[in-house]
């Protein structure tokens, strides 16, 4: 679970310990915090350079896009199941050591494999479809469309192909189908209640969804607030549940098809978007998933938001691949990279210079050849 949501007590409960051997050890939290990720980030950089020995031998031979593809989608698969508490942890305590692991790692995977030119699509692509896949929704239908989306994006990188989108259709069908809202925005007050709601967990994180933050957003009263909600897991309930109906689901096809910038162009807005990091969909991605990756109580969101719409990547991927409309899986694959770009940006030591020119090299691969 984020940090934030851990308490003192639970750990050293779950430790079998007191809270005085936290100050004791470590000083305070915070240094209690660090070791542990320090601790983690060790562990996962074993795991990292078992697997770089495994795959070794692959320097030896011609990778196909097949394997390519297959060792790619191994990889995100094991890690997010197999090494899951060391995915987490990298999800919830990242840091630019975390980003530099990851960051070698996946670059001496894709010269291994052959994709060397793409590292940096690459491992900005793992990121992303990364902490998509801790999404457990359906094991089975949740790795068919890891490989679906990982294919798609080697198809590409390699030969400019488009791929399929059969499996994201159906996995998009069958969770729409079995999706529940549990807690209804309903209308008037309500319904005001829970957009107030869902902008600052887009804004500020689980730590922004207070009543008392409601309730000055919205423009009523606290009691109105605790009145219409309840408690403060309904409240982030209904949060979570507005932000994935407004921002996952969102976005005017019609609106967004009557703007046309060239690729270069497009190039250029995007970067400017990420890098800033004004691009509050990527955000709310990043908060929704980090809510419903353990909690049963949101169960329901996470096969709607492993195979979520995006109208607007959609849309941006159109524009950069000079009018020819992608499918979903490749939309997807563009969308992981995105968020790989805006993670770096936000937790690497780099310098500006830097980020841009590594982004851009991820994102230049969807331009047109000239």
């Amino acid at each position: 679970m984020p940090i934030d949501q851990i308490s003192v007590r639970a750990l050293v409960h779950e430790a079998r310990s007191a809270q005085a051997a936290i100050h004791y050890h470590f000083g305070d939290m915070e240094r209690l915090y660090a070791a542990a990720s320090a601790t983690a980030l060790t562990q996962a950089e074993g795991w990292m350079a078992g697997r770089l020995a495994v795959l070794a031998p692959l320097a030896q031979v011609t990778v196909t896009p097949a394997l390519q593809a297959a060792v790619i989608t191994a990889t995100i698969a094991d890690w997010a199941a197999l090494q899951r508490p060391l995915a987490m942890a990298a999800r919830h305590a990242p840091g630019p050591e975390w980003e530099r692991s990851h960051r070698e790692f996946w670059t001496r995977l894709a010269a291994l494999i052959g994709l060397g030119d793409h590292a940096d699509a690459v491992a900005c692509y793992a990121h992303g479809e990364g902490a998509r896949h801790l999404l457990v929704w359906n094991p089975v239908i949740d790795r068919a469309l890891l490989e679906e989306t990982t294919t798609a994006l080697v198809a590409w990188l390699g030969a400019r192909r488009l791929g399929d989108e059969g499996v994201r259709t159906a996995h998009r069908a069958v969770a729409r189908a079995e999706y529940r809202e549990p807690v209804k925005p309903g209308a008037g007050e309500r319904a005001g209640l829970a957009e107030a709601a869902a902008d600052l967990l887009a804004a500020q994180g689980h730590a922004g969804v207070t009543f008392r933050a409601v309730a000055a957003r919205a423009g009523v009263t606290l009691g109105k607030v605790v009145h219409l909600v309840g408690t403060k897991s309904q409240l982030l309930a209904l949060a979570l549940h507005r932000l994935y109906e407004r921002e996952a689901l969102g976005g005017d096809p019609e609106q967004f098809q009557a703007q046309r910038f060239a690729p270069e162009e497009m190039l250029t807005i995007m970067l400017d978007a990420v890098l800033a990091g004004s691009q509050p969909v990527l955000a709310a991605y990043d908060e929704i998933e980090r809510a419903i990756y353990n909690g049963a109580d949101h169960a329901p969101l996470r096969g709607v938001v492993r195979s979520m719409e995006d109208p607007s990547g959609t849309w941006a991927l159109t524009q950069l691949l000079g009018g020819e409309v992608p499918p979903a899986s490749l939309v997807a694959a563009f969308s992981a990279i995105l968020r790989g770009i805006g993670h770096r940006a936000a937790h690497a030591a780099d310098p500006p210079e830097a980020q841009r020119a590594a982004a851009e090299a991820a994102l230049r691969s969807f331009l047109p050849r000239t």
